[in-house]
C-alpha cells in the first residue's frame, strides 16, 4: 500500500531521469559485484526495520521510495506505475522481499511492546530468528533477482 502512495506521487521529468540514473547505476554495480549488492542493500533495510519505533517509519519510508522509482521509470516508459508496480509481484523475489520488510517492521512492533512490558530478552530471542529467517529470505531472493537481471537483458 505504502509502495502504491509512492507510485502515485507526482514527480518532475528531470527527477525521474536522477532517479533512473541512480537505478542505472545500481544496476551496474549488481553486474560488476554480483548479488551481494542486492542482498546487502535489502539486508540492511531489513535490520533498520527491526529497530524498536525507528523500524517501521524506516520500512515506510523504504516502501514510499520504491514506488518512487517505480513511478520515475513509470514517467520515462510512458506506462502506468500502479501496473507496473502490480507486475513486479508476478516475480517471487518481490514477494521474498515484501515478507521479509512486514516480518521485519512486525517484529520491531513487537520488541517495542515487549520493552514496555520488561519482557525484551524473551522477545529478542524471537527477533534473532526472525533475522535470521529474513537473512535467508532475502538471500534466496537476491539470488533469484540477480539471475532475473540477466535473464531479462539478453538480446
Amino acid at each position: 500500500f505504502i509502495t502504491i502512495i509512492g507510485t502515485t506521487t507526482r514527480i518532475e521529468i528531470d527527477e525521474a531521469r536522477r532517479l533512473i540514473q541512480e537505478q542505472n547505476n545500481l544496476r551496474e554495480a549488481v553486474k560488476s559485484t554480483g548479488l551481494q549488492v542486492i542482498f546487502g542493500n535489502n539486508f540492511m533495510h531489513a535490520l533498520i526495520m527491526f529497530v524498536p519505533i525507528v523500524g517501521p517509519c524506516w520500512g515506510f519510508y523504504v516502501l514510499y521510495n520504491t514506488g518512487r522509482f517505480i513511478a520515475a521509470l513509470s514517467i520515462i516508459e510512458r506506462v502506468n506505475p500502479v501496473l507496473t508496480t502490480l507486475t513486479l509481484f508476478f516475480f517471487p523475489f518481490t514477494w521474498m522481499e515484501y515478507i521479509s520488510y512486514a516480518l521485519a517492521i512486525s517484529e520491531s512492533l513487537f520488541l517495542a511492546y515487549s520493552i514496555i512490558r520488561r519482557e525484551f530478552k524473551r522477545e529478542f530471542i524471537v527477533a534473532s530468528k526472525f533475522i535470521v529467517f529474513c537473512a535467508i529470505l532475502l538471500l534466496a531472493a537476491a539470488f533469484i533477482e540477480f539471475h532475473m537481471i540477466f535473464l531479462l537483458e539478453l538480446p
